[in-house]
């Protein structure tokens, strides 16, 4: 078999492979109600279609820089898509917990009756912390 084809092949099921990996990771945030669920909670549910299309973006360039070994140097503006990130991050794990009705279940055994909004934002203090310590000192990625 010539060497092209083996690349053709491998192009082919590589491709294939991130197209079919692409669109589970797509149902399942559409499965969950990302979307229409912030876009009600946030009052802006005539710009649902934005918010697809940036999912939609994102995912096609997150997959393009793994794909790609090259570097935008951003420097301190990098801050920016991070924070993006841990938005969207944060939005995708309280979602799922709210789908599986997590935090509810959770209020009721525990007896409690008021602080839902006290909780909700300490899990997502929390979460903030510990992903900068994660990222700003460096031996917790070690």
């Amino acid at each position: 078999m010539p060497v092209i084809f083996k690349y053709i092949l491998a192009f082919t099921a590589s491709f294939s492979s991130g197209v079919v990996i692409a669109g589970g990771i797509f149902a399942f945030i559409a499965i969950i109600g990302v979307v229409p669920r912030m876009a009600q909670r946030t009052s802006t549910e005539k710009s649902i279609v934005t918010y697809e299309n940036a999912i939609i973006l994102g995912g096609i360039l997150g997959s393009l820089t793994m794909a790609f070994d090259f570097k935008i140097p951003l420097g301190v503006i990098s801050i920016i898509p991070s924070f993006g990130v841990g938005v969207f991050v944060g939005a995708i794990a309280v979602s799922i917990a709210e789908v599986l009705n997590v935090v509810p279940v959770f209020m009721r055994r525990a007896s409690l009756k008021k602080g839902l909004e006290l909780f909700v934002w300490a899990i997502a203090l929390g979460k903030t912390a510990g992903s900068l310590a994660y990222f700003i000192f460096p031996y917790f990625s070690k």
